[in-house]
């Protein structure tokens, strides 16, 4: 477990990429171009990037999350046979599937299916966006505009502020958090109105702000809810598992976990909290998956290699009996 020395020996023979960038775009170490206005609530200025020729280098442990992501990104990417499939859970704007893709074709190439679930409206439009740009076309793969859940009951999401990442339905649905939602609408002068809205849109009418201090900006909405059996069900097998749901791992993982356990190669998550990390980490040990990362969240870490910071934790583990 947390090996990175023989984990760095992914990148020794890899190039990195070297080339012109469009204007108002990002690249990363594998080719892998971003629309900057993806980023602009992190400050990023679309009109100051791109248009220039950028050398990328290879990932390293200083990056932190980045780092493990592109560890796995390779690692599955080396081990598959035949034909990939790659699964993102909470995709944003499709990140991590796109660049798993282009470790596939830069290191093994073979037909691929990608798989990206996404609640947010934007987001979903902007993952599609983000396949085209990258010369992926989505009409190929399985993009599902919905949330993740322990049923298919429609959930309460918190729907704007895409390129946050930080959208999460977990606490939107505790008993008492709806509670408090039917309140306000009880309270509300323009009752009706909401009402209305509520049966013909989804729409509670309740803000919320997903990180003071971001104008993070939301409306909690009604979406449609897919489970773990339900995305996984269709495959016999998937190369990477990737979820970053932000704490709904508590309620989507343990229903599925015996199908995880017939059917994933590698899992890479990001974990939101300490019971959340150790509830996955106690699912994968006790199943026959070997951890290969184990970072619990919230923590600075140091190794020879470098050290670095984890806001989600880290739990990669590979399935032994696969």
């Amino acid at each position: 477990m947390n090996d990175i020395r023989s984990q760095l020996a992914l990148f020794d023979d890899f190039e990195p990429f070297s080339g012109h960038v469009p204007k108002g775009f990002l690249v990363d170490f594998l080719g892998c171009l971003t629309d900057a206005t993806f980023r602009t609530m992190w400050g990023v200025d679309p009109d100051q990037v791109g248009n220039e020729h950028v050398a990328t280098q290879r990932p390293t442990v200083a990056s932190g999350e980045a780092f493990f992501e592109a560890v796995d990104w390779f690692a599955a990417a080396l081990d598959a046979r035949d034909s990939y499939t790659m699964i993102t859970l909470g995709a944003c704007y499709g990140a991590q599937a796109v660049d798993a893709f282009r470790a596939l074709q830069r290191l093994n190439p073979m037909p691929a299916k990608l798989v990206a679930v996404e609640p947010d409206p934007e987001n979903f439009a902007w993952t599609q966006r983000h396949f085209r740009d990258n010369r992926i076309d989505p009409s190929r793969h399985w993009l599902l505009n919905c949330a993740l859940s322990d049923s298919n009951r429609p959930v309460l999401f918190p729907v704007g502020a895409p390129g946050s990442g930080s959208n999460n339905c977990f606490s939107t649905n505790h008993a008492s958090t709806r509670l408090s939602y039917a309140q306000f609408l009880r309270d509300d002068p323009h009752l009706a109105e909401r009402v209305s809205n509520l049966i013909l849109e989804g729409d509670t009418g309740v803000e919320v702000d997903l990180a003071p201090g971001y104008d993070f900006r939301t409306r909690v909405n009604f979406v449609s809810a897919v489970t773990l059996a339900d995305v996984l069900g269709p495959f016999d097998r998937i190369d990477l598992l990737e979820a970053d749901i932000q704490q709904s791992e508590m309620v989507v993982f343990p229903p599925g976990m015996d199908l995880v356990k017939a059917k994933v190669k590698r899992a890479h998550i990001g974990t939101h909290g300490i019971e959340a990390h150790d509830m996955l980490l106690q699912a994968f040990s006790t199943r026959r998956f070997e951890i290969v990362f184990n970072y619990p969240p919230d923590s600075d870490y140091e190794t020879p290699w470098g050290s670095f910071h984890v806001g989600d934790g880290i739990i990669t583990a590979r399935n032994l009996d696969l």
